[in-house]
């Protein structure tokens, strides 16, 4: 457990380390994006997508990157996956919406994220290789049955260009 909790500090420190102080990648490339919204009461209603607007990219061009979202949820949330929409923007790269599970616990229950406290994260890349420009929208919906999923903290999405 302790080189465990050794080696998280040092992968933290690294990842620190390698980015520049504006928050973007210290690698020269400018074109990183990551937003995060917060849901209010730890629910998200069926009828209310979570839109991003990317704002940081800063060629006029698509760049070509990866997509992660990373999802908090709390100790009370009653499912094992939450069913997304990804929805494309006018002049988005993605041809159609796509669909989403994104897994919280194993077939025992056991959460996969990590966390302390009453939150824990979730992060997966969920699209490669595709272009994103300046002002494009990303747009995520809850697909479960239900209209209104509790134990849903915040929801983000982080551009990694290439």
């Amino acid at each position: 457990m302790k080189a465990l909790r050794s080696l998280s500090m040092a992968v933290i420190a690294a990842i620190i380390a390698s980015c520049s102080i504006d928050g973007h990648y210290g690698n020269g490339n400018d074109n990183f994006f990551s937003a995060f919204r917060t849901m209010p009461g730890a629910a998200w209603r069926y009828e209310e997508p979570v839109i991003f607007t990317v704002d940081t990219l800063r060629d006029s061009m698509a760049v070509e990157g990866d997509l992660l979202l990373t999802l908090r949820h709390t100790h009370g949330y009653e499912f094992r996956n939450l069913w997304l929409e990804i929805m494309p923007d006018l002049d988005n790269t993605l041809a159609k919406p796509d669909t989403l599970n994104i897994v919280f616990a194993d077939v025992e229950g056991r959460w996969r994220g990590r966390g302390s406290g009453p939150s824990l994260q979730v992060s997966d890349t969920v699209a490669h290789g595709i272009y994103m420009r300046q002002g494009q929208k990303v747009r995520l919906r809850h697909i479960m049955r239900r209209d209104t999923v509790d134990g849903i903290e915040q929801i983000g999405i982080t551009f990694i260009p290439r």
